[in-house]
């Protein structure tokens, strides 16, 4: 259903139930009694009121923007959000984010990169929960020195949000000196982040120890259940909800769960 039939449904059918309840008032408690009733629920009432206007006034002027989504037009969408994150100085995290997603929809890296510019400037208390997204761009550009030294930070800071992708990044860019990261990351939450890092372990199997190689092993032998069937499909598709870092190295991810799946136990 459209988004402008939503919102002129939701209003209708708000007064309608408005209409009604006053009306059934009058025939379940009378008159003189329904002018009582009235009396006393008058504030609730306008309170009711009160936030149905407050919604359909977010709605209103934010109808560019789901119009935008609605028609799925990426470029403009990207156009009406630098607007109002540049030209009005609305730096917002749920826009920042909007404006991520849409810009990697459209492979435009130059405005994420000028976006974590604008994050660090003005607001840099965001980058604890932008920080690992405005980072895609340098990852997919695979300077390992830029990698080590962007995501380091963020991978040392206990309040970045979605730390333990700051963390794979960090260990990804230090090739062998990330092994023990890597190690630790088998058992994170995030089943992308332990399939790419069963993957770069497994590439310098020769630098484990015996425990880390038991390890090793163990979360193969895991993972290999985990990912079987429409079970790991949904377990992917959940890692790729929670965190467009995810969705990014999808690929990847689906490439390495069919090796392990296709190799027997």
């Amino acid at each position: 259903m459209r988004f402008k039939s939503i919102f002129w449904l939701f209003n209708i059918v708000v007064i309608f139930a408005l209409i009604v309840f006053a009306v059934a008032s009058f025939f379940l408690f009378g008159k003189d009694y329904a002018a009582v009733y009235w009396g006393n629920m008058w504030i609730v009432a306008v309170l009711f009121v009160v936030l149905i206007g407050v919604l359909d006034f977010y709605f209103i002027r934010n109808w560019a923007l789901f119009d935008l989504l609605e028609k799925e037009d990426w470029p403009e969408l990207l156009a009406w959000l630098e607007s109002r994150l540049y030209g009005k100085g609305q730096l917002r995290k749920h826009y920042a984010n909007l404006l991520i997603n849409t810009a990697l929809s459209v492979s435009n890296l130059d405005a994420v990169k000028k976006l974590e510019t604008e994050v660090r400037q003005r607001k840099p208390e965001l980058l604890q929960s932008l920080g690992v997204a405005l980072g895609i761009p340098i990852l997919l550009e695979q300077d390992w020195s830029a990698v080590d030294a962007y995501f380091g930070p963020l991978a040392d800071d206990p309040k970045t949000h979605k730390r333990n992708w700051a963390r794979w990044c960090r260990a990804l860019a230090a090739g062998g000196d990330g092994v023990s990261e890597l190690i630790e990351l088998l058992d994170a939450k995030d089943p992308s982040i332990r399939l790419l890092s069963l993957q770069i372990l497994e590439q310098h199997s020769e630098l484990l120890n015996s425990d880390q190689t038991e390890i090793l092993q163990a979360a193969r032998s895991a993972l290999r259940q985990t990912m079987a069937g429409s079970s790991g499909d949904r377990v992917l598709q959940r890692s790729r909800e929670d965190h467009l870092m995810a969705v990014v190295l999808s690929s990847k991810v689906n490439e390495i769960r069919s090796e392990i799946l296709a190799v027997s136990p």
